[in-house]
């Protein structure tokens, strides 16, 4: 099993995924090696890196049903973004969420963009929409899972909205949906996804990817060649992009899709759970779909009997925020419920 190579699931209860993503015994064991061949012939480890990044690059586009010449490695979601904001026509008129990664934000604060904020709740998607239709939005950015509360930006809806408004950029956060949920780049309705690997995908830091739709250079007027050439001046981390197409293909080797189901599985478990316990917001169970990220209720007290538990998770805003991934047992929502239920509820 995969879990096997995760030594960290054996000494705590690992709900932080949507923190950080532990590191496998092999990706370790692959990236010692890599260091030893740096060690052991310097310049010749620099060529032989530069030789496998196209292959590094096709690899990674056939796993997300994308176009090698348009998928990118990049060092992270931040430095990805920013490059592909950085060609777009200024004064365009953006639709960003409220409260949304800060990251994605901030790089459309600090360009000539004109941003409007659609206020956060359980329609989002009908709020969305609605400002498009009576504001000639030119481009739409959000996280399609949102890093506090989890909520899933509904797929389906932004294909719709694609074919009603075609000439709408759409431009999406994948940090906490990439190696969480199944996805296909060219089927999708983005037309910029930028990812950072170190959650979900298990890849360990320095790494990230960002994926373009022929839409995009269009908008842009450049070439995929243009990008290219920007993203790459100058070296890459080749530790962390050979450690991003290593860790694609052991999901890949454990068949993603079976991953996949299991964690979804696990996920819905956890939903009706909580909901039960009432520890989440009606919301969640009342929307269509949700990713395996949740917000409890409880805040910082709450956490705290969490952390003496040994329950790994974190504080995102006014919640305790816990996520599950594929390799998350029943057994550990269970300690999780366990503590909920020797804990004073908050009102």
């Amino acid at each position: 099993m995969y879990s096997d190579s995760l030594p960290l699931l054996t000494n705590c209860t690992y709900l932080n995924t949507a923190y950080v993503g532990p590191m496998s015994t092999t990706l370790s064991e692959f990236r010692r090696k890599l260091d030893e061949d740096l060690v052991q012939n310097g310049g010749d480890y620099k060529v032989r890196a530069y030789e496998a990044l196209e292959k590094t690059h096709e690899i990674i586009a056939n796993f997300f049903g994308a176009y090698s010449k348009q998928s990118f490695i990049v060092p992270n979601f931040s430095y990805g973004i920013r490059h592909a904001l950085s060609f777009l026509p200024k004064k365009k008129k953006v639709l960003l969420l409220e409260e949304d990664y800060p990251s994605l934000c901030k790089a459309f604060d600090v360009r000539e963009f004109d941003v409007t904020i659609v206020p956060q709740k359980e329609d989002i998607e009908l709020s969305i929409k609605a400002i498009i239709e009576t504001n000639d939005i030119e481009i739409l950015a959000l996280s399609v899972v949102q890093y506090t509360s989890g909520l899933l930006i509904d797929i389906d809806f932004l294909k719709e909205l694609k074919q009603q408004f075609p000439k709408l950029l759409i431009v999406g956060d994948g940090t906490q949906f990439l190696g969480a949920h199944p996805f296909h780049f060219s089927t999708s309705p983005f037309d910029v996804l930028v990812a950072s690997g170190y959650k979900w995908l298990l890849a360990g830091f320095g790494n990230g990817l960002l994926f373009t739709s022929d839409y995009y250079y269009k908008f842009s007027d450049i070439t995929p060649e243009v990008l290219y050439n920007q993203i790459f001046t100058g070296h890459f981390n080749m530790l962390a992009t050979a450690s991003l197409k290593f860790a694609i293909q052991e999901l890949e080797r454990n068949d993603f899709m079976a991953l996949m189901e299991q964690k979804e599985q696990l996920a819905h478990a956890v939903k009706l759970k909580l909901t039960e316990l009432d520890y989440i917001s009606p919301w969640v169970s009342q929307r269509k779909s949700h990713s395996s990220i949740f917000s409890l209720r409880g805040g910082e007290v709450l956490y705290e009997s969490l952390k003496k538990n040994n329950i790994k998770c974190v504080l995102r805003g006014n919640g305790v925020r816990v996520s599950f991934h594929f390799y998350n047992q029943l057994s550990d929502l269970e300690t999780l419920v366990q503590v909920l239920n020797s804990h004073p509820k908050s009102k």
